[in-house]
């Protein structure tokens, strides 16, 4: 039997570690491009909504216990909870695309010297198909797993770049047009999905009083993690940013120690590629687990071949063009991104009004024929 439920302490840590791992790849490069040393701020804009997302969401479970599936469903009838979810799967499937073919171009760039063929990228597909037929607990305990490995690479690498960085770079601050701030903000909101992995989450873990604060609180650090990774990336190499590709594994490349020593900095970036795997999977597994509440089946196994065959066919069709794939994400996957943020946490508390004005008149009906 798939098992579901997490603890908050394994929420927290997904919406810390595996919400910023899939961030550290080529954002930083695409933030500098639109915006220059303002790079830094579309992150923050981003964690702040999507951690009132959060809150907002997480709350709601904590009121009620349920499931946002189980609330939708007692208010607005079983279709349209089938149907939201139906929404939200395809949406978790289309949020891979971006991240899986930029690891694709981190493996073929950062781990080889020569590019090699596509089927070297293969494996992850494998590991994909088995790890996304996993219910959310597997995915909990793997979160839990890659933070020691998160906190300790990015540690390393963080304090090997600070030595090296003019942050007379970063100045003068918000010199950029607020309307290129605006527009990666927007653009960036495909990545920054907490909120609606929370849609997932909620329901699915016991709720203790402060719960909802500290998961926001988690998400929130997840920005800013990101966020200072950004800074210290421009303060490193200026103009220079928006052509150096997968700003984690540069970060650390002007260190007196890898001078010294050589590419130590590359062990940190394998040992972090760890969780940017993991935390690409858990699209899959939100995935799964939507159709699963819409099928009330537990064909996982087949769920996930599903989903990770239309990657596979999305790998094939655009390799070549991942500028294409990253503009249409941009520009319309963005769209979908904030509308479900938006969206969700408004449709769960309009829920939980319907929900609670049933039970208020069910009491009311109940309190009448037993007077009568």
């Amino acid at each position: 039997m798939i098992k579901n439920e997490l603890s908050m302490r394994q929420t927290a840590v997904i919406m810390c570690v595996l919400g910023a791992a899939s961030k550290l790849m080529l954002w930083p490069t695409s933030l500098a491009s639109a915006c220059g040393n303002a790079l830094w701020l579309p992150p923050l804009v981003d964690t702040a909504v999507q951690t009132a997302a959060v809150w907002a969401v997480a709350l709601i479970g904590s009121k009620t216990g349920k499931t946002l599936f189980e609330l939708f469903s007692q208010s607005f009838t079983k279709p349209v909870a089938c149907a939201i979810y139906a929404l939200l799967s395809l949406f978790f499937v289309l949020s891979a695309v971006v991240p899986m073919s930029e690891q694709q171009l981190m493996v073929h760039e950062v781990f080889y010297d020569t590019i090699p063929s596509i089927w070297v990228f293969l494996p992850f597909f494998f590991f994909s198909v088995y790890a996304g037929s996993k219910g959310l607990t597997n995915a909990g305990r793997t979160a839990e797993c890659c933070l020691p490995l998160f906190i300790v690479s990015m540690l390393f690498l963080l304090s090997l770049a600070v030595t090296e960085c003019d942050f007379n770079l970063l100045l003068p601050v918000l010199d950029s047009p607020a309307g290129d701030i605006a527009k990666a903000c927007f653009g960036g909101m495909h990545r920054s999905i907490n909120g609606v992995y929370m849609a997932v989450f909620a329901g699915n873990f016991r709720y203790k009083r402060g719960d909802a604060a500290k998961i926001s609180a988690a998400c929130a650090t997840g920005g800013i993690i990101v966020s200072a990774v950004c800074a210290l990336f421009y303060a490193q190499y200026g103009e220079l940013a928006l052509t150096q590709y997968f700003a984690v594994a540069k970060l650390a490349v002007f260190s007196p120690v890898v001078a010294l020593v050589g590419r130590l900095d590359l062990i940190a970036v394998y040992v972090l590629d760890a969780a940017i795997l993991f935390s690409i999977v858990l699209n899959i597994q939100a995935a799964v687990y939507c159709m699963y509440c819409v099928t009330g089946r537990e064909w996982h196994p087949l769920y996930s071949l599903l989903c990770n065959g239309a990657l596979f066919a999305v790998t094939l069709l655009f390799n070549n063009s991942f500028a294409l794939v990253q503009r249409a994400a941009e520009s319309y996957l963005s769209v979908a991104a904030a509308a479900f943020t938006f969206a969700l946490p408004a449709l769960a508390w309009t829920a939980y009004a319907v929900a609670k004005a049933g039970n208020g008149r069910g009491r009311t009906a109940a309190a009448e024929r037993g007077g009568k």
